[in-house]
């Protein structure tokens, strides 16, 4: 009997395949089940988002207005480089915070990061290199103009450390700088931690670098001699 009914669908040219749901119909049927959890989760989105941008608005960027005020003093104790003055750029007098104080309760602020790099400048001055290279560990922001000098005087201080791999990781850093006068000094210092880890192939590399982008500056720092004797030693 079956049978019989699905040849004759077939002979009235009817499908004997269920209809196919139209996918529209099924999206609102799924809204139609779950709509209270989906409703839900977007109210709490919502508000997460709000609770963020007030948070930002109204904590958030007065920190940052309050810590940028308080970094001139520390400064222009820092600037004037004697060891009282270093010192309480560091840490401050009865009427200013130093930069560890502004670095510390200003934990959430973008100012925490130039307060960090200071107080490294600060230590480094004063020959405290553990500390100086602790404090410019903290310097985190890649955006920030004092990114690569940061890494070029970490790259130094754990090359007086013995430490050539780490030196050769931030000096690389280091030399990613666009700067016309910065850039060079920088490839160039790594070119020299690639000679004493004897990769002279990196070394070629990197000089030529120095070549090809900052051809000025490869002339007035002879960089041609180092790269000779780069490819050279490469050769053999």
């Amino acid at each position: 009997m079956k049978k019989e009914k699905l040849d004759a669908k077939k002979e009235k040219g009817l499908s004997t395949q269920p209809a196919k749901e139209n996918f529209v119909i099924r999206i609102f049927k799924f809204f139609n089940q779950y709509d209270k959890i989906i409703y839900g989760v977007a109210v709490g989105l919502l508000l997460l988002v709000g609770i963020l941008l007030a948070f930002n608005k109204y904590y958030i960027v007065p920190q940052n207005e309050k810590a940028s005020a308080l970094m001139t003093a520390p400064i222009d104790f820092m600037m004037q480089g004697d060891t009282l003055s270093l010192t309480k750029a560091l840490e401050g007098d009865d009427e200013n915070e130093g930069f560890l104080t502004i670095a510390s309760s200003f934990a959430l602020t973008s100012t925490k990061n130039s307060a960090n790099y200071f107080a490294g400048l600060c230590y480094l001055k004063l020959g405290d290199k553990e500390e100086a290279l602790n404090y410019l560990l903290k310097f985190k922001h890649k955006d920030d103009i004092y990114w690569f000098a940061a890494q070029g005087m970490i790259s130094d201080l754990y090359d007086d450390q013995g430490e050539l791999a780490k030196a050769i990781k931030h000096a690389k850093k280091a030399a990613e700088s666009k700067d016309p006068y910065f850039a060079p000094i920088s490839l160039f210092k790594l070119g020299q931690l690639y000679e004493r880890e004897g990769n002279w192939a990196k070394a070629a590399v990197t000089y030529k670098t120095i070549q090809e982008k900052f051809y000025d500056e490869y002339q007035k720092m002879g960089v041609d001699k180092f790269l000779e004797k780069a490819l050279i030693k490469e050769n053999k």
